[in-house]
């Protein structure tokens, strides 16, 4: 048997000319539907926007293939996105608070030709030199958590595809519709406009209908005022924001709210559970990478509702896509074993920069590695343990961080924790971790005596420290070189 899952394809996918002029066709149609607002009350129609757009468009060089711009959580830099595009100009996405060494460096090595809203940084090529296709919306530089950040390359239909995928598979038959006026339900954007999750934030909200709200950085108070405030239904969180909200002091409500969207990095069972237990609302995992404009597999509410939940699912794959299990040699896996998740399909990307700037293939045949591990179950549920690299040869066994973590979390007196493997001369490699505590901590030996209920011996941690916060990269992620810095102490349990 083959471990894949092949979903319907999605069809009617916009393509290329409808989401470049995005924003100028709802101006045209429905001039007076918000757009964004921002929490100090601005407002901005589509009409004020692509205004906004053409006076930005007018620095741009004429002749400019590929636009740098600076993204930070406000109404200029989705103004600088739009202008890039109107230009026929795709967009590499600079985050705004980027060193300038780094910025420059992702300028020059994406080839861009012109650079919008960061002052100090020059592009090295002429307008007009960039190696841009025709059908290129964005360069999105990947976390850069297994090395030096790459720049993806997203056309705008494989945009398009996973905007209307994610859509249909969430159940929004009007997808694709008009926003009007006055408009319907907002959606709060707290995520980096400069990451993936931020910019598809932003389209897949105006995409169904609904106008922006602009958050510059993510507030517990503020989250609850916008709820209230705007009839919010749907919040797209990442974990440390879903456990900032279950671990408020104060009694509150999310009313209304029917869900909560994760990504970005996955989120401990604990932590869904105690916000679920909390607000009575249910928290949905979802699975994607840049290099696939968003989404791979999310769960849905009926499967929640209906009890389908395997432990570190991130629910069934998205619309358009395939996914397989395969190993090291790229032989497809049964059912229900672990492997690398590769997939492919309408969102996947162009490739990642080479040198000379255009894209490099991603690989034979569509087919993108993803480099994390994963298992799909005879029922179609994909579950993510992890990256391949991040894996632990313990002694010839293989441990998962995240099936580690997971029956950490489980144990009372655990609010969060954090493996990897280090070095070891006899088995090669063991599980370290770092575990944030709810309380007073227990003892090593009472925790080690729990996980023995849980996990092979092989699976339970050789060293534990304890500490006040995990080790997380800039995206979120756990680091894990960082959780081996902190455990290598001669205070490590």
């Amino acid at each position: 048997m083959r471990a894949d899952s092949v979903s319907a394809p999605v069809k009617e996918a916009p393509g290329d000319g409808p989401l470049r002029h995005l924003v100028a066709r709802i101006a045209a149609a429905a001039p007076g539907a918000l757009a964004i607002q921002g929490l100090d009350g601005a407002r901005m129609t589509f009409a004020d926007l692509s205004a906004r757009a053409d006076e930005l468009a007018a620095e741009i060089p004429a002749g400019a293939r590929r636009v740098a711009v600076a993204m930070l959580n406000d109404v200029d830099s989705v103004a600088r996105l739009v202008a890039a595009w109107s230009t026929g100009a795709s967009a590499v996405l600079l985050g705004g608070l980027l060193p300038d060494r780094e910025a420059e460096r992702r300028v020059h090595e994406s080839h861009a030709d012109a650079v919008l809203g960061r002052q100090g940084i020059t592009p090295g090529l002429a307008p007009g030199e960039s190696p841009a296709e025709e059908d290129e919306a964005l360069v999105v530089f990947t976390s850069g958590t297994t090395g030096r950040p790459k720049g993806a390359v997203l056309s705008f239909n494989a945009l398009s595809r996973s905007l209307l995928g994610i859509a249909r598979g969430s159940g929004l038959p009007d997808a694709g519709r008009l926003p009007t006026a006055p408009p319907r339900l907002a959606s709060p954007v707290f995520t980096p406009l400069a990451h993936m999750g931020g910019s598809l934030a932003v389209l897949s909200t105006w995409y169904t209908g609904k106008p922006v709200l602009m958050v510059p950085k993510f507030d517990v108070q503020v989250a609850l005022r916008l709820v209230d405030e705007f009839g919010v239904n749907v919040l797209k969180l990442t974990p440390a924001m879903v456990y900032d909200l279950a671990h408020l002091p104060e009694r509150r409500s999310l009313a209304g709210v029917r869900s909560v969207a994760v990504g970005t990095a996955g989120i401990p069972d604990a932590t869904r559970e105690a916000f679920e237990e909390r607000f009575g609302i249910p928290v949905l995992r979802n699975y994607g990478q840049t290099e696939f404009s968003g989404a791979i597999a999310f769960e849905r509410i009926e499967d929640v509702r209906a009890g389908r939940r395997p432990v570190a699912t991130v629910g069934r794959v998205a619309p358009g896509v395939e996914v397989r299990i395969v190993d090291p040699q790229g032989n497809d896996l049964p059912a229900g074993e672990a492997g690398e998740i590769v997939a492919r399909g309408g969102g996947s990307m162009n490739g990642y920069l080479g040198s000379d700037g255009r894209p490099v293939s991603p690989g034979p045949q569509g087919w993108l590695h993803t480099g994390d591990l994963g298992v799909l179950d005879a029922d179609g549920f994909l579950s993510v343990l992890g990256r391949v690299r991040e894996m632990i040869l313990c002694g010839g066994f293989n441990v998962y961080p995240a099936v580690v973590e997971a029956a950490l979390n489980r144990l009372d007196g655990i609010k969060d924790s954090a493996v990897a493997g280090a070095p070891d001369p006899r088995l090669g490699e063991v599980p370290v971790a770092v575990i944030v505590p709810d309380g007073p901590p227990p003892t090593v030996d009472q925790l080690r005596a729990a996980l023995r209920e849980e996990l092979a011996p092989y699976e339970i941690p050789r060293r534990i420290v304890f500490d006040t916060t995990l080790p997380r990269t800039a995206n979120g992620k756990i680091d894990r070189p960082g959780v081996l810095r902190r455990v290598d102490t001669p205070a490590a349990g």
